[in-house]
């Protein structure tokens, strides 16, 4: 099995055992889509409840990239809990994953 395949299957299985169901509505005007991440500690210091964005104004969403069609960019919204964040900054990995980096709009 290649490399990239076992990252897949792997990915594939924490986004099925941690993720939460959150809504992409990129700016393009194709239409909000239901998407499965993995939300991570916050990058900067903040008064937060581990794994909740209650109280947290950025955060980090683990999704894979290569399964969002269009792919997400600055500018887009992810919607988490009613909660809505504007993307400010994608770090894609080369098997397919992403670090999407969310603050409060």
């Amino acid at each position: 099995m290649a490399w990239s395949d076992l990252v897949n299957t792997l990915d594939a299985a924490c986004l099925a055992t941690f993720g939460t169901t959150v809504t992409f509505t990129p700016q393009d005007g194709s239409g909000a889509q239901q998407l499965t991440g993995i939300i991570q500690r916050p990058a900067m210091g903040e008064d937060y409840v581990p794994g909740s964005v209650q109280g947290t104004s950025v955060i980090r969403l683990f999704v894979r990239f290569a399964a969002i069609a269009p792919p997400p960019r600055h500018g887009d919204t992810i919607t988490i809990n009613a909660i809505v964040y504007d993307l400010v900054d994608v770090d894609v990995d080369a098997e397919g994953g992403a670090i999407l980096k969310l603050r409060v709009t």
